[in-house]
């Protein structure tokens, strides 16, 4: 028969067994193991891609087809600058965004210019699928009015948006609406 000092003894002993076995493995472990440590800095050297968006007049279209030499005389266009506010060379595309509620019977006939001068038809610019973060759900179709690149500071061009009816536009544009916006997207340069 084990007598109770003995069982303790036992249990110290097992225990204490286990404590040396335990200490020896993870002090094996542990200068085994591989680790590495760096000497030097490091340098992370980045720059910002910032393009202001300054708008100034609502954009607005007339209800009835017109020329392009009265859409430049009687449309206030729509004024917008972008700057470029770093040091890095900044890419960028304007996008006109046409929302859902637009009657795609309108778009063959919208005309837009971008420097009061040139001419362009929105329907005859390649529709895109712009990058997520730049399209909403209710956008029915995006297209990219103009590309450029700002490559200094302070360096800003200075758009001036003419959206009109084109003359040749029939009665079955009557009641159609039309709605959109302008995004400028920006890239690294």
């Amino acid at each position: 028969m084990i007598k109770l000092n003995n069982k303790k003894y036992i249990v110290l002993l097992i225990s204490s067994i286990l404590i040396v076995v335990v200490a020896t493995i993870s002090v094996t472990y542990a200068y085994l193991s591989f680790s590495s440590a760096q000497e030097g800095t490091n340098t992370l050297s980045t720059g910002c891609y910032n393009v202001n968006f300054v708008d100034s007049n609502s954009i607005s279209i007339t209800s009835y087809p017109m020329s392009s030499a009265t859409a430049f005389r009687t449309i206030t266009p729509y004024t917008f600058t972008i700057t470029n506010t770093c040091e890095t060379p900044s890419n960028y595309q304007v996008i006109l965004n046409v929302l859902n509620s637009s009657s795609t019977n309108l778009l063959p006939y919208i005309n837009y210019s971008l420097d009061g001068s040139t001419v362009n038809k929105l329907s005859d610019q390649t529709s895109i699928t712009p990058p997520s973060d730049v399209s909403s759900s209710n956008v029915l179709a995006s297209y990219v009015l103009d590309t450029g690149a700002l490559s200094t500071i302070n360096e800003a061009r200075t758009y001036n948006l003419h959206l009109w009816i084109d003359e040749s536009a029939g009665n079955d544009i009557m009641g159609s609406t039309f709605q959109a916006e302008v995004v400028v997207y920006n890239t690294a340069g």
